[in-house]
This record gives C-alpha cells, structure tokens and sequence, in this order.
C-alpha cells in the first residue's frame, strides 16, 4: 500500500467512526503501519480539511483521532439530531465528575465527603455512562473500589489527555469571569426592560404611601378634634329651656315684701 492510498484508507476510517480512533488501532487496519509515518498522513488530512476551508476537520480527542463538525456549524447538525441526542449531565453529576477527574483515583466514600451527600445514584449514572470506571481498590480497610475517568470522559469533554483539564486556580478564574458575565447580562436585560416600559407606558412615578398615610392621620386627627369641640358643648349657647343668669329670680332686698 503506497503513501496516498494509506492516507485515503486512514480518512474513510475517519469518517466511518463515531467513536476516537486509536493509533494502535488504525496500525492494526492498515497493516501494521509505521507509526511516524501514521502521524505525518494524519497531520497531511489536517491540514488539507483546513487549507480547504472544510466544514469539518480533524482532531485529537480521547487518546485517538476523529472527524469533527465545525462549531460555526453545530446549530444546523443539532437540528439534523434534534430528539435524538442524549440526555445532558445533571450539576450534581458534573460536580461528581469534576471531582474524580481532579482527585483520581478516589474512592466513593472521598467523593461523599467533599460533596456532604450520598453520591451512589450520581455514580451508578456516570458508570452507565461510561465516564467512569473502577481502576482497582484501595489499601483501606475493607478495600473500597478506586474509580477514574475513562476515553469516553476526554471525548465527552474535547480532551485529547488529562493534561489538559484546566488547573483548579484557572477553572475558579473562569468560574468569576462567568458570574460577572451573568451578572452584566441580567443588569443590560433588566435595563432594556425598563426602556420597553418607559417606551410602552410612560414613566411610572411611585406613590410615597408614608407621606400619604401620615396626612391622612393629620386630617382624621383635625376632624375628630373638631367633632369632640362639639360635643363637649364648649362655646354653645344655652338652650331655650335653660334660665340665663339673674332671670326668672325673685331676690328679697330691704325694701321688699
């Protein structure tokens, strides 16, 4: 098998897996192939997809190599899967996921002290998934299973090693710059709402209920002062039954009967 015939063979099998293509396993297929030679026909694709402005290319993921859509071209090849694609990682599962990536190999018991929760349906889950896997046992009383990601994990996530998980202190960087992000988008969503309502309604002044409740206090107070003025007769004149002062009285002087 000549030189091009080898890189077309290395190509349809490319494109005919879905799953990352190991060296080892592309040398068994064509025939024990050199391995300098294996990676020099790959880096020829490669740089053919690009120079060609393809919408796909090809990349080293998960300890093999694969064949990729383009990412400015994932919004029309999710339409193509749309209801056919897997169910995503939940955020207890990926905060599980993210542990045993960083602390492997780690036993169950570990992962549930770092969480503070039962972590066995998380677990079973990831393991069905093939994210994980049992990579032996520990020295520990009762010798609990060690578990650790698998070639499946570093396809899941685009890695071609663990070497490139990001380091704890860039992923906290990352997980700031996020939040701000968030928070920058929440305040520009909540200021073009308030235009849509001043474009649509007018600008809405709030009533200031305290100062309306102590004047309506002040006015209630007046008329019930003025209501109790009333009653107590203070400054009302005597009625027409009531005898006034010096009127209606006989008074016996000197000169009297």
């Amino acid at each position: 098998m000549d030189r091009t015939e080898a890189k077309r063979v290395i190509e349809a099998l490319l494109f005919a897996t879905d799953v990352p293509l190991p060296p080892a396993r592309i040398k068994s297929l064509l025939g024990e192939i050199d391995s300098k030679l294996l990676r020099e026909l790959v880096q020829e694709l490669r740089m053919e997809y690009e120079q060609d402005s393809h919408s796909f290319a090809l990349v080293e993921i998960g300890g093999g190599y694969q064949i990729y859509t383009r990412p400015e071209y994932a919004k029309w090849v999710q339409e193509l899967f749309k209801g056919k694609r897997s169910s995503k990682l939940t955020a207890a599962s990926l905060e599980t996921m993210a542990i045993v990536a960083y602390k492997q190999p780690i036993i169950k018991a570990d992962i549930e002290s770092i969480r503070g929760v039962n972590v066995d349906g998380v677990m079973a889950t990831l393991l069905e998934r093939n994210l994980v896997m049992v990579a032996g046992r520990d020295n520990r009383p009762g010798r609990p299973l060690l578990f650790g990601t698998t070639q499946e994990f570093l396809r899941y996530f685009g890695l071609a090693s663990l070497s490139e998980l990001p380091r704890i202190e860039d992923l906290e960087e990352y997980l700031k710059q996020r939040e701000a992000e968030r928070e920058r988008a929440e305040a520009e969503i909540d200021a073009e709402l308030r235009r849509y309502q001043i474009s649509e309604h007018g600008v809405q002044v709030e009533a200031d209920l305290g100062d309306q409740q102590d004047q309506g206090s002040l006015d209630r107070g007046g008329s019930e002062g003025e209501e109790a003025e009333t009653e107590s007769g203070g400054g009302a004149e005597p009625g027409a039954g009531e005898a006034r002062p010096g009127q209606g009285e006989t008074t016996s002087g000197p000169d009297g009967p």
